[in-house]
């Protein structure tokens, strides 16, 4: 805004010199047009005063000569031609003077005409000259204006691109190095606990033949407690993971929405500018051609309201989605069937509860998963599909088939 105020100040000092040096020039003319009148009016009364001068000379010559040609007409007859010639000659001789006179005025008059016209042609170059120098300089001032307002743009938009591809490239790090251990912390715990669990189940199968349905039970509980506290740490971490995730969002979108508002702001501000600047020089232009016209100019309109920018309000918080818990049924009653089941345990990530679920799903053996297909297993999983790599065990129960 102090740059339109200046360039409004700047546009009346030259409107106002502009004034002066019009009101200078049609002073000028004023006084020599008032001049012109005055020195028409003077030649205009003494041509008149010359004319009555001359008429009542003339009448009362006429009136002298005309008596004392009557006086002298009966003596002396013989000179009434040397008489008239010599009056001819008198009249032409005034005639030639008054001619010679009026022109002498008239080359005085031409040659003041012409001066005035010299001067009046030298104020005016030096006017448009100086007109021209000022639209110059004004016109230098805002290339200059706007040359450095787009490279501040520019160079501030480039800074709010390189933060923000690295603020990505850091959280997209942090994400990867989170999934990652979370990854290994789990794959440790399935292992040690695949590996507990075997080693469980061989020590009771060699010690305790008799107790093997006892056994079963007991083992089915702790599945079931097994299952439910993994479940429940699946929950947790899975909550926990929602949570970060839900707060790095609402934290890059409050980043996002300041730097929009800042940058809707500066954008508001300077096209303000630049808005007030056309005003202020379209007011100029149209000022400076009233008064060249000779017209009165029209007051100033006033500047044209500043939209504020309103910032879009931050997307909503993330509904969290909590994975519902798994139901574990009860453990299938041991049928004698012609087909014998196998032990899918033994199959690198399935687990108890994997293997229940797979036999719910009529899938108790090497041969029914080796030919199963990961559509039908995903399915057959549900929600615990999402931590199982069936295709790795299609791939080990066709070997394990032999």
């Amino acid at each position: 805004m102090a740059l339109s105020d200046e360039m409004r100040r700047l546009s009346q000092h030259f409107l106002g010199a502009y004034d002066d040096r019009m009101a200078g020039v049609i002073g000028m003319r004023t006084s020599t047009a008032q001049e012109l009148a005055e020195f028409h009016a003077a030649h205009q009364a003494m041509a008149t005063e010359q004319q009555e001068w001359l008429s009542g000379y003339m009448g009362g010559l006429c009136r002298d000569t005309a008596a004392f040609i009557k006086e002298l007409d009966t003596a002396h007859q013989s000179m009434a031609t040397e008489q008239q010639e010599w009056l001819s000659g008198y009249v032409g001789g005034l005639c030639r003077d008054t001619a010679a006179f009026i022109e002498e005025l008239d080359a005085a008059h031409q040659s003041m005409a012409t001066e005035q016209r010299q001067r009046l042609s030298e104020q005016a170059d030096t006017l448009r000259r100086d007109t021209a120098a000022f639209i110059e300089e004004l016109d230098a001032a805002h290339q200059s204006m706007a040359t450095e307002q787009r490279q501040r743009l520019s160079e501030q938009a480039d800074t709010l691109r390189r933060d923000t591809a690295a603020f990505l490239e850091e959280l997209n790090v942090a994400h990867q190095a989170m999934t990652t251990e979370q990854r290994q912390r789990l794959s440790e715990q399935a292992d040690e606990l695949r590996r507990d669990t075997a080693a469980f189940i061989e020590e009771l199968d060699a010690a305790h033949q008799s107790m093997a349905t006892e056994q079963r039970q007991r083992l089915s509980e702790q599945a079931d407690t097994l299952c439910r506290d993994t479940a429940a740490f699946l929950e947790e971490l899975d909550t926990a993971h929602q949570s970060q995730a839900r707060e790095q969002r609402e934290r890059l979108a409050t980043e996002r929405t300041r730097l929009a508002s800042g940058v809707a702001a500066m954008r508001g501000e300077l096209q303000a500018d630049l808005s007030e600047a056309h005003r202020v020089w379209g007011s100029f232009n149209t000022l400076k051609q009233q008064r060249r016209a000779k017209k009165p100019a029209p007051p100033l309109p006033p500047p044209p309201p500043v939209e504020k920018v309103v910032a879009p309000p931050p997307p909503p918080p993330p509904v969290k989605k909590v994975a519902p818990p798994l139901v574990v049924g009860v453990a299938p009653e041991v049928v004698e069937e012609e087909v014998t089941p196998d032990d899918l345990t033994t199959i690198r990530g399935v687990g108890p509860s994997m293997q229940q679920r797979l036999n719910e799903a009529e899938i108790s053996t090497y041969a029914q998963l080796a030919t199963s297909t990961p559509e039908e297993l995903r399915r057959a999983l549900g929600e615990a599909a999402r931590l199982a790599k069936v295709e790795e065990w299609i791939a080990q129960a066709r070997e394990l088939r032999g």
